[in-house]
């Protein structure tokens, strides 16, 4: 996910440029993401590149009741300024800003890596919930099988023992 913005920069600032991305790569940490697509806008701004862009990503997710993984599709919108590490008319290195994120910079060959943007608005994006499937029926809580592969024989007893004190309150 590097793009060469070198002409860009050369460019007056508020000039922009969009370029289609369909990339597959190892899975990124944290959120297993291997396949991000979507349209990215780059405007040259008087610090830098301001990356706008809304993407898609494939991403592997543990369910949070079977807890097996599965996978899904987040939308987030990446909104960030890059910062150049050196001078593209020049070749003279710049110093980072205070506020920007050494994540975030053009490095010396002028290329742009949204790769962190993305892993973290990947993150971001995933539920907090996430669900491989509306109906789950998630583990057994007797002997730990998964109830979507299989029907075990356990006894649900229906109410936990230590709510009948509350549970007395109710009916009298």
């Amino acid at each position: 996910m590097q793009f060469n913005v070198a002409r860009l920069l050369k460019e007056p600032v508020g000039t922009s440029k969009h370029q289609i991305l369909d990339a597959t790569f190892a899975p990124l940490e944290g959120s297993r993401t291997d396949h991000v697509w979507g349209e990215v806008h780059f405007v040259r701004v008087d610090r830098g590149v301001w990356v706008s862009s809304p993407l898609e990503a494939s991403a592997i997710s543990a369910c949070s009741r079977c807890l097996q993984d599965f996978s899904l599709s987040v939308r987030f919108q990446v909104d960030d300024i890059y910062v150049p590490l050196v001078d593209v008319n020049s070749g003279v290195l710049l110093p980072l800003p205070k506020e920007a994120n050494p994540g975030f910079t053009i490095d010396d060959h002028h290329v742009l890596d949204i790769s962190e943007a993305v892993r973290q608005f990947t993150i971001l994006a995933l539920p907090m919930k996430p669900l491989c499937k509306a109906d789950c029926a998630g583990i057994c809580a007797q002997c730990g099988d998964n109830r979507n592969e299989i029907q075990c024989n356990c006894q649900d007893d229906g109410i936990d023992s230590r709510w009948t004190p509350l549970l007395k309150l109710l009916s009298s």
